[in-house]
């Protein structure tokens, strides 16, 4: 029985978001939304123009079409790599592509005269889906000089292609998927050139609805919550009603784009034909998160019953519902990530989360934009007063419960993804509004504590300081945004499969550390994963034979695995290997590396029959001598397709190999 530890695929660091009373003057949002614009096109653009840290100074990675999270409406037809400078004669770039549970085909990258730009040919139009694009460049001693993962969405399945006929090797009939191996890889050579398709608009649709209708509820949730709890004569003020409306207005359209941009992703029309509310359903069938989708407009329509007259927040007959709906909309906004480990943990901290950054943003923002818009009585003293104590603890739990999901969804891994990354990106913007806000508070302390006006000097200076903190707010909800589009590295990007026994092959020679899996390991089909951890690349001939127990006649199983490099390859349990019989199978691994050959390394493993029940003595099934049976997933329609992740494994079973 082999020994099974802990192994994780190996990925590489890529080289390389109105008028108050008593002579309160108001102001509109539109200079702060302008102001926000402004800092988030800066964060925006300071990201993309860094580019692709070269892991040599020599060279970079300056573009890739399509675009890092973008949204396409029809499978691309090509990749596009362009490089910063001129590629040696030595240097070889390679590319593999994988999207969702649908293998994909390349061919093999093509450089331009000028040998800046490698262009990729994506020969089957791939299935509407995430897809994951993973390349690496590398010298002509094959060490790896840069390397990265991009992911894009495509909005439309491709046409129906015909499943293959049976294929029969040496007189036995082998079964032949439509959906094959599912591969997960660092890097694969692929493709030639063609011309590019134009990108759909669902992508930045999506990432602007969800950032508005987020930005807006969070707005109104957190100034309510200001009023009610330390300032009563608000809703007194026009500036306070106007602001609440607007930022109500803002949620609404934002709630409204994101559901038909969320709608044409996953039925794969456009957006006009998504804005129909009769397709807005279909979103009920693909999980919590559609179904968030749909209760976030719900919930944010509804919030605009106390944004138009906010003064129901402290009315004793009105309260609890005007704290209700928009609590509900934001608990609708934790439903855009339910993924990951642990989720119904995960769910309950996102909406922790959420509603302490409610009160700290949403607050911050009604205070530099109505509180401090003028000078005025001690009514305005007490609210500036009343956010700085009420916000720290709801600044402490938002960055405990931020700290959380990023050890739940990301472990370590930052750099290893592009969800990590984004990740730091938004750390960045956090951590400067944190600042702002730590400095505007204690100035709070220091000034105001028995002020009983706010005049004109002291209004001036604190509108500044909160107004920084939200536009630094506004920045890290973009990078929020921007995160729901991308897949975490603890993840599992192929879910629904449940494996039974592991058996692990580690070979010093040659330098292999793979893991493979098998499930349900009973009569009939079997799924199997293979989990390559080493070597990082040069993979070639990776073969596993199963072969069935002594004495039943049965022709062993022989699979190829479509790796190159180190990642993960799965074979889906509806599409598997027929295991025709129980008992202790072996299973024979044989592989070539840049180290050596692997040639028959084996194990044993046991397969129990259709009730689960261990067989001791397996069943005849024929008298025709032993034979290899094939299992050619190169003769199916799909390819294989890829996509870079990390995995953990967990001990064997006690009856398995």
């Amino acid at each position: 029985m082999a020994t099974v530890d802990d192994v994780s695929v190996r990925t590489s660091v890529p080289p390389r978001s109105v008028a108050r009373r008593h002579a309160h003057r108001p102001v509109g949002l539109r200079s702060t939304l302008s102001a926000a614009a402004l800092v988030l096109f800066a964060a925006v653009a300071a990201l993309s123009g860094g580019g692709v840290a070269g892991a040599q100074e020599a060279n970079s990675l300056q573009s890739i079409e399509p675009a890092d999270g973008a949204s396409l409406a029809h499978s691309p037809e090509q990749i596009r790599l362009v490089f910063n400078q001129e590629l040696d004669d030595e240097d070889a770039v390679t590319v593999n592509l994988s999207c969702s549970f649908q293998p994909q085909d390349t061919g093999v990258p093509e450089l331009d005269d000028d040998r800046l730009i490698a262009t990729v040919a994506v020969n089957t139009p791939v299935p509407k889906g995430a897809c994951t694009i993973a390349w690496s460049l590398r010298d002509g001693t094959g060490e790896t000089l840069l390397s990265s993962t991009t992911s894009f969405t495509v909005t439309t399945d491709p046409p129906a292609q015909a499943a293959t006929e049976p294929t029969t090797v040496g007189g036995s009939t082998v079964p032949t998927t439509s959906d094959p191996f599912i591969r997960q890889s660092a890097t694969q050579t692929t493709g030639t050139s063609s011309e590019p398709v134009d990108q759909g608009s669902t992508g930045g649709a999506l990432w602007l609805g969800r950032m508005l209708s987020t930005l807006g509820i969070l707005v109104v949730f957190g100034g309510l919550a200001l009023i009610s709890v330390g300032w009563p004569e608000g809703p007194e003020y026009v500036v306070t009603v106007r602001f609440l409306r607007a930022a109500w207005i803002l949620g609404l359209v934002g709630a409204l784009l994101y559901v038909v941009a969320f709608s044409a992703d996953f039925t794969g029309n456009s957006l006009g034909s998504a804005m129909s509310p009769g397709q807005w359903l279909d979103l009920y069938d693909e999980g919590w998160r559609g179904r968030g989708a749909l209760l976030r407009l719900v919930f944010i329509a509804a919030t605009g019953w106390v944004a138009m007259r906010p003064e129901r927040i402290i009315d004793p007959q009105t309260a609890m519902w005007a704290w209700a709906v928009p609590g509900f909309a934001l608990i609708a906004v934790a439903l855009g990530r339910v993924d990951g480990p642990a989720a119904p943990l995960g769910f309950l901290v996102s909406v922790a989360h959420v509603l302490a950054v409610a009160i700290w943003f949403g607050g911050a923002a009604l205070v530099a934009r109505v509180v401090l818009a003028g000078p005025g009585e001690e009514d305005l003293v007490q609210a500036t007063r009343t956010f700085s104590r009420v916000s720290i603890p709801a600044i402490l739990v938002a960055c405990i419960t931020g700290i959380v999901q990023l050890v739940r969804l990301d472990g370590g891994d930052l750099f290893g993804s592009s969800h990590g990354r984004v990740l730091l990106l938004k750390v960045v913007a956090v951590a400067a509004m944190l600042a702002v806000s730590l400095a505007a508070r204690q100035q709070v302390t220091l000034r105001l504590d028995r002020a009983s006006e706010l005049t004109v000097p002291a209004a001036d200076r604190f509108r500044r300081a909160f107004g920084a903190e939200a536009a630094f707010g506004v920045v890290a909800l973009a990078f929020s945004g921007w995160l729901l589009g991308l897949t975490p590295s603890k993840i599992d990007q192929f879910p629904g499969e449940s494996y039974t026994r592991e058996i692990e092959f580690i070979d010093q020679a040659t330098g292999l550390d793979a893991v493979v899996k098998i499930g349900p390991a009973r009569i009939g089909n079997n799924g199997i994963r293979v989990e390559v951890e080493a070597p990082a690349d040069n993979i070639n001939d990776l073969t596993l034979l199963f072969v069935p127990p002594e004495g039943t006649n049965l022709p062993s199983l022989e699979q190829e695995i479509p790796l190159s490099t180190s990642g993960t390859a799965q074979l889906d349990t509806a599409d598997g290997l027929p295991f025709r019989v129980g008992g202790t199978w072996t299973l024979k691994l044989s592989v070539s590396t840049a180290s050596g050959t692997l040639q028959d390394a084996t194990s044993t493993f046991q397969v129990l029959d259709a009730d689960g029940n261990e067989v001791t003595t397996p069943q005849v099934v024929g008298s025709a001598p032993p034979q290899v049976e094939i299992i050619d997933q190169t003769t199916t329609t799909a390819p294989f397709a890829t996509t870079t992740t990390s995995t953990t494994t967990v001990p064997p079973s006690t009856t398995g190999g």
